[in-house]
């Protein structure tokens, strides 16, 4: 189901200790499908296979200085109280393992360096840049050492604000425009929608957000325009707080929605459709969190697709012609987690397998209706009925004439105009992409890209996003390669120039 608000309940950090001492079963597979798709699961996940690896080793006293705290942005509002938690969470755990593994108090463990400070401080405003790089091994035993050569001749710069972080969860590109999320390191709260021409290099921010009404995450462009669905809505913490979590979620209340598009050449917007959302469902992956029905947008050349209605009244898909201002709409079996253009035929996720309220996992019951299962649809140009493409799909990338999705962690592509499910033959860490022919995806914290036609996997130094006929290239200048960056310079290389 579609999340307005991006924070969800993680998972159990013991069951994360389990898996990662090889009791990979004891999470469901709801919770690794979280885990795939949770940045800051993931990372537990691997933070506790390093300590128990690192904990495994002889060790020697050796006195190191004190390093700064690694640290990675999430692409959320409530990211500085995730954080805190998080870094208090880590510390804590640590010394645990310690403690227990040496049976007793411990002295200080020699090449690893530990943050100054008291563990349960957490401070209440950031007066420096924070550091921007977490290390990442730049090869891995399971993953190829051959490194796509990007030419500097075809590599061109992009133009971002002074003292701008790139938000890589959102990059979104067409033939002239890259959208991208902007946040600025000494204003936290302050995060910005932002569009370049990749054609002149002229850059104009074409939407702000406040700490409860973050950038959206789903964006479209195309022909010089850009659209996304904006909600309106509020958030309280819990009262009383709850003891046993140790992020517990804030109450969002999301009461309209509309869709809006924005003209990229000269940055006027207009509403193309608004509404109320008084209906909510409840999301199994977020155990009781309730989740508005809003709208899902997809931009394609002249039509710009958007799903309104209710639960009540039944989903609808609208098919809105911008030249001629024509509409058309269908039915929808329930609310859509992705759409997608692929050319002139439409690609989406749907929602399936209602379940009524009241009803739920275990000995519980969601107050809300619920969805238990997804398919992939896709609707050809012209047709008035969508075919079903497969089921269980999500992280849906399109392109013209072919789309890619995954299924658990296996990746799938399908072209047209049979749109014939092929298994990739790899697994990704995150959701795959796919532009020109291109397949890009993340492994083993590698950007790994394969060519047209190709079986062989080739690593990205620096990779962050492949869209819209471009391969985005992010680094922090100055730094080595094999980190994973949140880049304060971007470069785009057009797929087409690389061999």
């Amino acid at each position: 189901m579609r999340t307005v608000w991006p924070l969800a309940p993680h998972v159990n950090e013991h069951r994360l200790a389990r898996a990662a001492e090889g009791a990979a079963a004891v999470l469901t597979d709801e919770e690794q499908r979280h885990v795939a798709a949770c940045e800051r699961c993931g990372r537990l996940l691997e933070g506790h296979r390093r300590a128990i690896h690192l904990l495994g080793a002889g060790w020697k006293r050796v006195d190191t200085p004190p390093a700064a705290v690694p640290f990675w942005r999430r692409s959320t509002a409530a990211r500085w109280l995730e954080l805190a938690a998080a870094g208090a969470i880590g510390v804590a755990l640590t010394a645990a393992l310690l403690y227990w593994r040496a049976g007793g108090p411990s002295t200080s463990v020699g090449g690893s360096p530990s943050p100054s400070g008291p563990p349960t401080a957490v401070p209440t405003r950031i007066s420096e840049q924070i550091p921007t790089l977490t290390p990442m091994p730049a090869t891995s035993p399971t993953a190829p050492n051959e490194l796509l050569d990007v030419p500097a001749s075809i590599r061109t710069n992009v133009a971002l604000p002074a003292d701008a972080q790139v938000d890589t969860m959102r990059l979104v590109a067409d033939s002239d425009w890259l959208i991208m999320g902007i946040t600025f390191p000494d204003a936290p709260t302050s995060e910005a929608l932002y569009a370049a021409n990749l054609r002149t290099g002229g850059l104009r921010k074409i939407r702000d957000s406040s700490v409860f009404n973050s950038v959206p995450l789903d964006i479209s462009v195309a022909g010089s325009q850009a659209a996304w669905a904006d909600s309106t809505c509020e958030s309280s913490w819990p009262s009383p707080m709850p003891t046993e979590q140790a992020h517990p979620l804030p109450q969002v209340r999301c009461s309209s929605w509309r869709v809006v598009l924005t003209d990229l050449d000269t940055g006027a917007s207009r509403i193309v459709a608004h509404g109320s959302n008084p209906d909510v469902i409840n999301d199994p992956l977020a155990q009781d969190m309730a989740v508005p029905v809003v709208p899902t947008v997809a931009l394609g050349d002249d039509a710009l697709a958007y799903t309104t209605g209710d639960l009540t009244h039944g989903i609808e898909l609208n098919l809105l012609t911008l030249s001629s201002g024509a509409t058309r709409t269908l039915a929808l079996g329930g609310p859509l987690e992705e759409m997608r253009w692929a050319g002139q035929d439409l690609a989406w996720v749907e929602d399936t397998d209602f379940q009524a309220a009241g009803t739920g996992p275990d000995a519980g019951a969601y107050a809300n209706p619920y969805y238990l299962g997804s398919q992939l649809m896709v609707l050809p140009k012209g047709a008035t009925t969508a075919r079903r493409i497969a089921d269980g799909a999500y992280w849906l990338s399109a392109d013209s004439g072919e789309i890619a999705w995954a299924v658990g962690n296996e990746v799938w592509t399908a072209s047209s105009p049979g749109w014939q499910p092929v298994q990739a033959g790899f697994e990704s860490d995150s959701g795959p992409a796919v532009s020109g022919g291109w397949l890009a995806w993340t492994g083993t914290n590698l950007f790994l890209v394969r060519r047209p036609g190709d079986s062989a996997q080739l690593v990205v130094p620096d990779g962050v996003a492949l869209t819209g006929g471009w391969l985005i290239l992010g680094s922090q200048p100055g730094q080595p390669i094999g980190y994973l960056l949140i880049p304060t310079k971007l470069e785009v290389v057009p797929v087409s120039g690389l061999k």
